[in-house]
C-alpha cells in the first residue's frame, strides 16, 4: 500500500510551504528517517524525512512549488512492493564523436557518399559526415543537407571571446535557506534608509560582572552565563529608556511596540538564522541564558520551529567570538535597528592623562532612518555606553 508523504505543519502560524529540493527522484529507494526533500517558509528551510522505508514512486509537487500544510507531495511503496517496480531502461549512449542528435545518424560503420562540396562545408563546420542524413540517391549527402543539419540539427559549443579568459570553478545549487538570506538582505538594504553610529566601550566591569554572575547562575539554571547574555539584558534595558528603538516602519505609520523581543542572530553552517527571546525585557540573566542554551543547541540540530524565529522587535549580532573588532550588521526587517558587537580586546587609552589598558569593545548601531533620527540614535547609544560601562544601573 502506497504511503503518502504530507507538506508538514512546523509550529502554529506556518499555512504553506516551498519545495526547494527533492534529494531523491521517481523509484529511488529511501530508508525509513533519510532526508526525502527539504521545504522553506518565510524564514528557513526545514528537512523532511521519510516516514516509512521503500521506493519513491511519484512526486506530486516538484521543486519550487508552493503547497499548503497537510497537502500529499509525493508517495512511498511499501516495502512489500517495491519488487515490482520494474527495473530502469538502460539509457542508449551516443559516442562522443558524434555532433549532431544519435537519431538522425546512420552508424552503419559503411562509407558516407558526399558531394565534394558538401564534404568541404562539413570539414569546415566540425561535422561527422555519417551523422548527416543524405537525400541523394544511395543516401548521398548533398550540400542542402548539410545546410539543413546545421540550421535544424545541430547546436555547436558556444566559442569564448579570444580576448577573455574562461572562468574554471565548481557550481554549487543555492539552497533554500541561501536564498531566502539574499533575498531579506536585499529587501532589506533597498527599503531601509540605513544609518550607522559606535562607541567603544569599556568592558571591564562587564568582565567583572559575568566572572561573579556565572557560578549563580549556573548553579541555578544549570547553564553557563556568557557575555552575550548580559549584552542582550542590557541592551533591553536601554531600549525601555529609548522606546523609538521598538518600532516599526509601516505604509500608515510608524508602529510602536510595547514588548521587547530580542532576535539573537545565530550562523550555521546552511546560513543565518534569528531565533528570538521573547519578553526580554521581564526575564532575569539566569532565564535568559537557560532561553539562549535552548535555541542554539536546537538551532544547531534544525529543530527550531519558525514561530520561534519571527516577532523579534530589535535584534543583537555578535562576532566577537571570530575576534572581529567591528561590523555594521543589516536591519533584520521589520525591524529599525539591530547592533553589531565586536570582540573585547585589551587596548591602550587615556584615562585621567595617563595611557592605560583596558578591555575594549566596539558596539555599532543600524538604524532605520525613516524610523528613528540622528540625534534620538546618539541619545540611545550614550544611555547603552552607561549602563555597559556600568552594569550596575540596570538595577536602578
Amino acid at each position: 500500500m502506497a504511503i503518502q508523504v504530507l507538506m508538514p505543519k512546523i509550529g502554529l502560524t506556518m499555512t504553506e510551504g516551498k519545495v526547494v529540493e527533492w534529494k531523491k527522484k521517481e523509484g529511488d529507494r529511501v530508508e525509513k528517517g533519510e532526508v526525502l526533500f527539504i521545504f522553506e517558509t518565510e524564514k528557513t528551510t526545514f528537512e523532511v524525512e521519510a516516514p516509512e522505508s521503500g521506493t519513491l514512486s511519484k512526486i506530486l509537487v516538484k521543486e519550487d512549488e508552493t503547497v499548503g500544510v497537510g497537502v500529499v507531495v509525493g508517495f512511498i511503496n511499501g516495502l512489500e512492493e517495491v519488487a515490482e517496480v520494474p527495473p530502469e531502461k538502460p539509457r542508449e549512449v551516443v559516442p562522443k564523436e558524434i555532433k549532431g542528435p544519435a537519431e538522425i545518424g546512420r552508424g552503419d560503420g559503411q562509407k558516407v557518399r558526399a558531394t565534394p562540396l558538401a564534404r568541404k562545408i562539413a570539414k569546415e563546420e566540425g561535422l561527422d559526415l555519417k551523422s548527416i542524413p543524405g537525400s541523394g540517391m544511395g543516401g548521398r549527402v548533398h550540400r542542402s543537407d548539410v545546410e539543413r543539419f546545421l540550421k535544424v540539427a545541430w547546436k555547436p559549443s558556444p566559442v569564448p571571446e579570444p580576448t577573455e579568459r574562461t572562468q574554471q570553478g565548481k557550481l554549487v545549487k543555492m539552497t533554500g535557506m541561501r536564498r531566502i538570506i539574499a533575498q531579506k538582505m536585499l529587501a532589506s538594504k533597498i527599503e531601509t534608509a540605513q544609518a550607522y553610529m559606535s562607541h567603544s566601550v569599556d568592558a571591564t566591569r562587564i568582565l567583572n560582572a559575568r566572572e561573579r554572575l556565572l557560578p549563580l547562575v549556573e548553579k541555578k539554571a544549570a547553564v553557563r552565563l556568557t557575555i552575550t547574555d548580559i549584552l542582550m539584558k542590557i541592551t533591553a534595558v536601554a531600549i525601555t529608556h529609548h522606546p523609538v528603538m521598538n518600532t516599526r516602519w509601516s505604509p500608515e505609520g510608524i508602529l510602536w511596540l510595547e514588548d521587547i523581543h530580542m532576535g539573537m542572530a545565530m550562523a550555521l553552517p546552511e546560513g543565518l538564522i534569528v531565533p528570538v527571546i521573547w519578553d526580554i525585557g521581564k526575564k532575569a540573566l539566569s532565564e535568559i541564558a537557560q532561553s539562549r542554551t535552548d535555541l542554539v543547541e536546537r538551532g544547531k540540530k534544525g529543530k527550531l520551529t519558525p514561530d520561534e524565529m519571527k516577532g523579534s522587535t530589535f535584534t543583537l549580532s555578535s562576532l566577537g567570538m571570530y575576534g572581529i573588532e567591528e561590523f555594521c550588521a543589516i536591519i533584520n526587517q521589520p525591524e529599525s535597528a539591530i547592533l553589531g558587537v565586536g570582540a573585547i580586546i585589551d587596548k591602550p587609552v587615556v584615562q585621567k592623562k595617563e595611557i592605560v589598558v583596558r578591555p575594549v569593545m566596539k558596539v555599532i548601531l543600524s538604524y532605520d532612518h525613516r524610523v528613528i533620527d540622528g540625534a534620538r540614535a546618539a541619545e540611545f547609544m550614550k544611555t547603552l555606553k552607561e549602563l555597559l560601562e556600568d552594569p550596575i544601573l540596570i538595577l536602578v
